[in-house]
């Protein structure tokens, strides 16, 4: 007998499950929506880059001192840095008071008890920023944990979002979730560009703006893999890999452009509600539909998905559909995370160009994109993950021992690639992986369970960052090398998922993987003898005739004529 996925897959199959429809889908939503809305939610990382800077000391103008690399040999002291490197001091100076500015400088001599904090504002170098949040409202040494404060708050209204949207993608569907995400992250974006004097406010506003950061991804990402054979699973995620690291690219080189964080803001943020107006090809997954009992909407959208695929008749109708479908209902659904924000935190804080250097970081998401998909599809999913995790720890380890020495600086910036690398594969693999582990019903929320444990670890990012910055640049390296070895631990025990179908009840779930040995690779599922000799008799498959199966052909274009309301009634 067939299980419910298999039904669903046959259907699917008719309406057509790799043809036009998918690929504009995944053109649109997958690679054009994820380009922007990826350029939205990291853009904040950029907006709040914090600039070379030191304490102002009036005066230079007075001894028409042009070398700014005299007057601070002059006016401020020297302390280490991160890297253990002796230079300027960013928050202190010497008190050059009006009796010193009445003599000239080389009669000047300060000693330790002449140190003050920054009495006069501060100077900033204006080689790639002519304007930040930071510049603008002095958001360094005294309030310099503002800005690590707004990235915990980015993450909290991330793990707020993540828990209400991704209830509201099981119950009340994957599109209007994916609408309101896109709201949600425009409004926050807009208002944190207006309310930057009013640093509460602000922190609201990102927090805001962050809230559908992984419902946005989600949504669309579930819709095409329901709607999708199941060897599309890879590829489809690849797609969107593809989209997110696009948007970095583009939002690196925004930035460049204007070195303005408000316009930079505008740029990219508004374009994305567009996505909002394309009714043709925003559909509602009719697999979910088909859990909630829906058939007569799922019909409507698996004819709409027929009818772009050039299928212009289904075998099934509605009645037919939630007699095969009818057992499908239910009654009711860590570690990427803090290695990845740290990563892409620290890109942005490293020597040189903080938009080259982004743009790399993004850049390698896409070989990281290539190989993730192309070894989850031949070893699996379980032992891609926990190999990339490995190699990821290892290489941090090796940085914890080198990161400090200016004269391996070439090689700890490869090395800080190749593990943004790894950690690129593990987060193509782990999100592909939790789509395909959770059932139907439950499979947003499901997905967003993980999402809200590796946000809430992943709070923790901005903290390490911040100590790496202003302590030792040792200890992000640190604390990720162990991140990453405890979650290739814990990837081992994950069930394999390539070669599975998608679970559509909680009881499938919980069967999932308990027949799995645990030293072994995955192996493509053999044909049946049915399918070997050309006759398959299953309801939907196979060459069975239609009067056969009791099937009822039912025209798209009859369907096209009956216009549904909201509830599914026409």
């Amino acid at each position: 007998m067939d299980s419910p996925d298999d039904s669903y897959d046959e259907i699917m199959a008719q309406a057509g499950n790799d043809g036009k429809f998918q690929r504009r889908y995944n053109l649109i939503f997958n690679f054009g929506a994820i380009c922007f809305a990826s350029m939205s939610y990291m853009s904040i990382i950029l907006a709040l880059n914090k600039p070379p800077h030191n304490c102002h000391v009036p005066g230079m103008d007075r001894y028409n001192i042009t070398d700014a690399n005299l007057w601070k040999n002059l006016t401020l002291p020297r302390e280490t840095d991160n890297r253990g490197q002796l230079g300027f001091s960013k928050c202190q100076m010497y008190n050059v008071t009006e009796q010193h500015l009445q003599r000239h400088y080389s009669e000047w001599s300060f000693g330790s008890d002449d140190i003050i904090d920054c009495a006069y504002g501060y100077d900033y170098d204006r080689t790639y920023y002519d304007r930040t949040p930071i510049t603008e409202y002095d958001w360094v040494c005294d309030k310099g944990f503002r800005e690590t404060n707004i990235f915990i708050y980015n993450r909290l209204g991330e793990l707020v979002g993540t828990v209400i949207f991704g209830h509201l993608g099981d119950t009340l569907g994957r599109r209007p979730v994916f609408y309101l995400s896109i709201l949600i992250i425009t409004v926050g974006r807009l208002i944190s560009m207006f309310t930057a004097a009013y640093y509460v406010v602000f922190c609201i506003a990102a927090a805001i703006g962050s809230m559908s950061a992984q419902s946005i991804l989600q949504s669309p990402l579930i819709i095409a893999m329901e709607i999708s054979k199941s060897e599309l699973r890879g590829r489809i995620s690849m797609v969107q890999c593809f989209g997110w690291t696009t948007g970095l690219c583009i939002l690196a080189m925004v930035f460049w452009a204007t070195k303005d964080w408000f316009w930079s803001l505008m740029i990219i943020t508004v374009p994305i509600a567009l996505f909002m107006f394309i009714p043709r090809y925003t559909i509602e997954s009719p697999r979910w539909l088909a859990t909630q009992g829906n058939y007569r909407e799922a019909m409507v959208q698996l004819r709409r998905i027929a009818s772009i695929n050039g299928i212009r008749e289904l075998a099934f109708d509605e009645q037919m559909l939630e007699k095969q479908l009818a057992n499908h209902r239910s009654d009711t659904v860590i570690v990427c995370s803090v290695t990845y924000l740290t990563l892409v935190l620290l890109s942005s804080r490293m020597d040189g160009n903080p938009f080259l250097n982004f743009m790399y970081q993004a850049l390698i998401e896409v070989p990281a994109a290539l190989v993730a998909q192309r070894a989850s599809d031949r070893v699996g999913r379980r032992a891609t993950n926990a190999v990339a995790l490995v190699c990821a720890a290892a290489v941090c380890f090796i940085l914890v021992l080198i990161v400090r020495d200016p004269a391996s600086e070439m090689a700890a910036t490869a090395l800080v690639t190749f593990v943004k690398f790894c950690i690129g594969i593990t987060f193509f693999v782990v999100n592909l992986r939790s789509i395909e582990i959770y059932p139907t019903c439950l499979r947003q929320t499901g997905l967003s369970v993980g999402t809200i444990a590796a946000t809430i670890f992943g709070i923790v990012g901005p903290y390490v960052v911040h100590l790496g910055t202003e302590y030792d640049v040792r200890y992000p390296y640190l604390v990720m090398g162990f991140t990453s070895a405890v979650g290739a631990m814990a990837a081992l025990f994950l069930p394999e998922t390539l070669h599975q179908s998608l679970p559509n009840t909680i009881e499938e779930t919980q069967q999932f993987g308990k027949h799995q040995r645990f030293w072994s690779l995955p192996k493509p599922p053999k044909a049946t003898a049915e399918q070997e000799d050309g006759t398959d008799k299953r309801p939907y498959g196979g060459d069975a005739k239609p009067e056969e199966s009791m099937r009822l052909a039912v025209s798209v274009d009859d369907d096209e004529k009956a216009q549904p309301t909201d509830d599914g009634r026409k």
